[in-house]
C-alpha cells in the first residue's frame, strides 16, 4: 500500500479498481463524490496488474494492449498526489497474474475485519458483474456503488446485487477516446492533471512526442 497507514483502522473503505490508462478527472471526481456522499474514511485506487476482460483475447484472437504496470502505477501516483484521504494500492501488482476483484476484497476483508467496503463501478460495468470471477464472494464482502456514466445512465447492476447510486454528474471521459486523442496530437489537458500529462510525454505513451 502505497503512502502512509491511518492511524486509525478505517471503517468505511471506498475501493476504485481499473486499468487507469490513463487515470483522468472523471476517477478523481468519483473519488470525491463518493467520499462525501458515503462518508467513507478513504478511497483507494486499486491498479490492476493484468486487467484480464481488457487482455483475454477476443474473436480475432487478440486483446487489448495496455500499458505497463509501473507506469500505470505512476500515472495514478502523480493524478491523486495531493488529494486527502485517497491512496494508491499496488496489492493487484505484488500479487501478479490476472486481477480478480474478489482475491482483492478477501484480501481487504483480512486486513480490515471490520470495515464497510464499497466497490466504485461505472453504470458501463455495473449490467456485467455476473461475469466477474466468483461473483457470490464479491457479493458477500462488498456493497456495490454504481457511478452513472454518460451515455449509460441507468444501467445497474443484475438481479441480486445490492447497490447504491452515486448521485453526480462525472466528465464524459474514456481511457480509449484519451488514447486515441494523444496518439492523434491533441492536449489531455481538459482531462487529466498536468502531473499525468508528464507522465504520460516522459514514457512516449499513446504515441506522444511522434
Amino acid at each position: 500500500m502505497s503512502g502512509s497507514a491511518p492511524s486509525i483502522s478505517p471503517r468505511r473503505i471506498g475501493i476504485l479498481g481499473g486499468t487507469f490508462d490513463p487515470p483522468h478527472f472523471g476517477h478523481l471526481a468519483a473519488a470525491r463524490e463518493a467520499l462525501r456522499a458515503l462518508g467513507l474514511d478513504s478511497v483507494v485506487f486499486v491498479v490492476a496488474n493484468d486487467p484480464w476482460q481488457k487482455t483475454a483475447p477476443t474473436g480475432d484472437g487478440v486483446g487489448e494492449e495496455v500499458s505497463p504496470v509501473d507506469i500505470r502505477l505512476a500515472m495514478v501516483a502523480a493524478a491523486i498526489d495531493g488529494m486527502d484521504r485517497v491512496r494508491l494500492d499496488d496489492r493487484e501488482v505484488r500479487r501478479g497474474g490476472p486481477s480478480y476483484t474478489a482475491d482483492t476484497l478477501a484480501e481487504y476483508r483480512t486486513d480490515y475485519p471490520e470495515a464497510e467496503l464499497f466497490v466504485l463501478v461505472g453504470s458501463d460495468v455495473a449490467p456485467r458483474l455476473d461475469t466477474w470471477v466468483r461473483p457470490e464472494e464479491v457479493r458477500r464482502r462488498a456493497t456495490i456503488v454504481v457511478m452513472e456514466r454518460p451515455g449509460y445512465e441507468g444501467n445497474r447492476p443484475p438481479a441480486g446485487w445490492g447497490h447504491q447510486v452515486l448521485d453526480g454528474s462525472f466528465p464524459d471521459l474514456a481511457g480509449t477516446d484519451l488514447r486515441r486523442m494523444v496518439s492523434a496530437g491533441q492536449s489531455l489537458g481538459s482531462a487529466v492533471p498536468p502531473t499525468v500529462v508528464t507522465v504520460i510525454a516522459k514514457h512516449g505513451l499513446y504515441g506522444a512526442g511522434r
